[in-house]
């Protein structure tokens, strides 16, 4: 398995793991919220993501095919923010987490602040890596949003 950097090369096999992570949402999640990720998730809204200068991504690569990636963007010379991590495989999440990480070290990048959701698999895995707790969003009824950050 190798980390390289994202591109738009893998763009259509992002879309696919993304609409993937979404066919069985949880049913705390408001449909149109469902409806505004996978609306993101189509090729055409993820390649104009690479435009961005302030991207963050990296691709988690196995047997020539993405098992895994995360996005995130520097928010301003001592911030970024990850917005979607996703692997299958432990190991290989791990290692994409640390190679957003190292980035941010190399840009003197101070904080990495993140949000997950109680239920979801990053909630515990954010807490593991050393994330720590920083606001709760309530977002519906039975849904609230949590936020974490990294001091590196």
């Amino acid at each position: 398995m190798k980390i390289i950097p994202a591109s738009k090369e893998f763009v259509k096999e992002i879309s696919a793991l993304m609409l993937a992570d979404l066919e069985n949402p949880n049913p705390k999640f408001p449909m149109s919220m469902i409806i505004k990720f996978r609306e993101h998730a189509e090729e055409k809204n993820i390649s104009k993501e690479f435009d961005n200068s302030n991207l963050i991504s990296f691709l988690a690569i196995q047997n020539n095919k993405l098992v895994g990636f995360i996005v995130g963007y520097q928010e301003n010379a001592k911030n970024a923010i990850i917005h979607y991590l996703t692997c299958n495989d432990m190991k290989a999440k791990k290692s994409l987490l640390n190679r957003f990480i190292g980035e941010c070290k190399n840009k003197n990048i101070e904080s990495i602040m993140t949000d997950t959701f109680e239920f979801m698999d990053n909630n515990d895995f954010f807490k593991k890596a050393g994330f720590n707790l920083t606001k709760k969003e309530k977002l519906a009824d039975s849904l609230e949003m949590l936020w974490y950050e990294l001091e590196l």
